[in-house]
């Protein structure tokens, strides 16, 4: 495979499409030459076949007629008086009787059929009386004739070709028994045999000729040669000649077979008359002289259509070949860095127009992934120096930390000191939740220690709306241990203080409430404040929408740091289904909706170790 694959890419395409061309070429005409061929000679052999029959059909009907007419004009002499009283005598008959009866069959001979041989009288009790035109050898000869010991019939028979033994000469004859009857009273007397030449029917068969070498021959039901132009096989066993090749026994179709070492049709015919086989076989040759010029005929359509393609290939691959030279082209000026060429397109069933448009479109995603990636680089970029824009800030407002703890430490001792137990309790949390924001904001902390901070926080407020202000906390023991981002609860708390307790001069409440949704954790910050707009409330929610869908490119944009901060930190981190989701009823108060993805969430144990 990989040698013809090879082979297959060293050639040019106008030279692969001649190949290709002269290879269907030649195949096309080889197949249609066979299936020609093929349906030609079997039409060949139905032909012979249907006209062999017809030929047979005559030729049978022919010798069945002259058989019959043999057996009529011969009955006349069976029933001639002499022939009548000799078959009736009882003892032997006088010669001068016998050559009476002699001189009637001699005269029937010389007047009907002077190819009869011989005529013989035979009766039940032995009793012959022969009658020749050829010198008889012995009348004891007779006894070895076919004829001679065969029991007498009722009805006229024919026995095939054999060789008489009478005579000294070598003669092939055909065998006419007829029985003799009794004018008076029917009764069997005995039986006339008619010994007689082929000539008649030899001159039929050269009379039906089928072909200049065509012939035919008749074989007995016990496949002895009735006739056959070579008059010395004549009355043989079909086995003792060159016919033995021949398969006769399908009579219903002809067939090719080899004889005398040519190809050869045969077609059988049997007689329901005589059980004889008529065989008819001519030299294929003969009757298919058409098919001599089947071969130059093809090499001839070969060249024909061999010169054609030559000659029309050229224009063919030149057709093919000029849309891939012309991408070829345009594939090089991509190749160099000019991604603003197009290959010629033109709408069409084309397979190179269609090849010609994927190109076009890739070229343009690849643009579209260059400007996307150009942009993703630029918003990186920016990303990195929010980030330490963000550090600075960050450092700027660490400093000297301690000073500042020192300092609330100190707060808290002198109010210890003067009896202020509500200003420890305001620095002591201060401080602490000072500690806790200060440290590194993308931690992750467990959501008991967030809850901590934040009632460090609302303890402040605690101090500073005293007696009206409410807040709790209802957050089963079981998420106590699940891990969220530092600082994601605080600002939604923290929001809430500003837009919904002291609006109110701190006469509110806020509840803080956590529990699962499926595989997600949902932590609920409500408040029974005056609420939001319902235009202020669909701006909201747009924003919270476009920092879902473009949170890396829309995070930093907002002036405002609270919401938008909490919803763009969940959604880099976990995706777009997690974030915050804010729901206000006017008048009412607002609840703010955080929900984390709960199966990244650990227990309190995995988070120790």
């Amino acid at each position: 495979m990989r040698i013809l694959r090879h082979f297959h890419y060293r050639f040019s395409i106008k030279t692969k499409l001649t190949v290709a061309f002269l290879l269907v070429g030649m195949l096309t005409i080889l197949l249609m030459g066979m299936l020609s061929y093929h349906l030609y000679n079997n039409g060949i052999k139905r032909d012979f076949h249907r006209i062999s029959q017809e030929a047979t059909l005559r030729l049978n009907h022919h010798i069945d007629f002259y058989i019959y007419q043999l057996t009529k004009s011969t009955s006349s002499v069976a029933k001639d008086e002499l022939v009548q009283k000799w078959m009736k005598y009882e003892h032997q008959a006088t010669l001068e009787e016998q050559q009476n009866v002699q001189n009637v069959l001699r005269r029937h001979v010389a007047l009907n059929y002077p190819e009869i041989v011989g005529m013989f009288l035979l009766t039940p009790d032995g009793r012959t009386l022969s009658m020749t035109n050829l010198a008889l050898r012995s009348e004891e000869l007779l006894a070895q004739e076919p004829w001679y010991d065969n029991r007498l019939t009722e009805k006229a028979a024919v026995i095939s070709t054999h060789a008489v033994k009478y005579v000294n000469e070598d003669v092939r004859v055909l065998s006419l028994e007829m029985p003799i009857y009794s004018v008076e009273n029917m009764d069997l007397l005995g039986k006339l045999v008619i010994d007689f030449h082929l000539d008649e029917i030899q001159r039929t068969f050269e009379k039906s000729s089928l072909a200049p070498q065509g012939r035919f021959f008749i074989v007995s039901e016990q496949d002895r040669i009735v006739y056959y132009p070579n008059y010395k096989w004549l009355g043989l066993p079909r086995e003792q000649t060159a016919l033995q090749q021949l398969d006769l026994t399908d009579n219903e179709n002809a067939s090719i077979q080899q004889w005398e070492s040519k190809r050869t049709l045969v077609a059988v015919t049997r007689s329901e008359t005589t059980g004889w086989t008529f065989v008819s076989i001519v030299p294929y040759e003969e009757m298919a002289s058409a098919a001599k010029h089947t071969p130059n005929t093809m090499i001839f359509a070969f060249i024909v259509i061999a010169c054609c393609i030559v000659t029309v290939v050229p224009f063919l691959s030149r057709a093919f070949v000029k849309p891939i030279l012309h991408l070829r082209q345009v594939m090089g000026s991509v190749e160099r860095g000019d991604l603003q060429v197009r290959a010629a397109y033109t709408s069409g069933h084309d397979e190179f127009q269609y090849l010609n448009r994927s190109f076009n479109m890739m070229i343009e995603q690849v643009n579209q992934l260059l400007e996307t990636v150009s942009t993703l680089k630029l918003q990186e970029v920016s990303l990195q120096l929010r980030e330490k824009e963000a550090l600075v800030k960050a450092l700027q407002t660490q400093i000297n930390p301690h000073f500042l703890y020192n300092s609330l430490d100190i707060i808290k001792s002198m109010a210890y000191l003067e009896d202020m137990p509500e200003i420890v309790k305001m620095a002591r949390s201060l401080a602490d939740f000072y500690r806790y924001t200060a440290q590194d904001m993308s931690a992750i902390v467990r959501l008991e220690e967030e809850l901590t901070q934040l009632k460090h926080f609302l303890s402040i407020i605690h101090i500073r709306f005293p007696g009206t202000f409410r807040s709790q906390f209802s957050v089963n023991e079981k998420f106590m241990h699940c891990l969220i981002p530092k600082l994601i609860v605080q600002p939604l708390v923290e929001n809430a203080v500003k837009y919904a307790i002291e609006a109110k001069e701190g006469k509110g409440s806020i509840i803080i409430n956590a529990f699962d949704d499926q595989s997600d954790l949902v932590i609920e910050v409500a408040d029974n404040g005056p609420g939001i707009r319902r235009e202020r409330l669909e701006q909201i929610q747009a924003m919270l929408k476009q920092l879902s869908e473009n949170a890396l490119h829309e995070y930093g944009k907002q002036q405002s740091l609270g919401i938008a901060n909490v919803h763009a930190r969940i959604v880099l981190q976990y995706g777009s289904a997690y974030g915050l989701s804010l729901d206000s009823f006017e008048g009412r108060g607002t609840v703010a909706s955080l929900r984390l993805p709960l199966h990244l969430i650990q227990n309190k144990t995995e988070g120790e170790d």
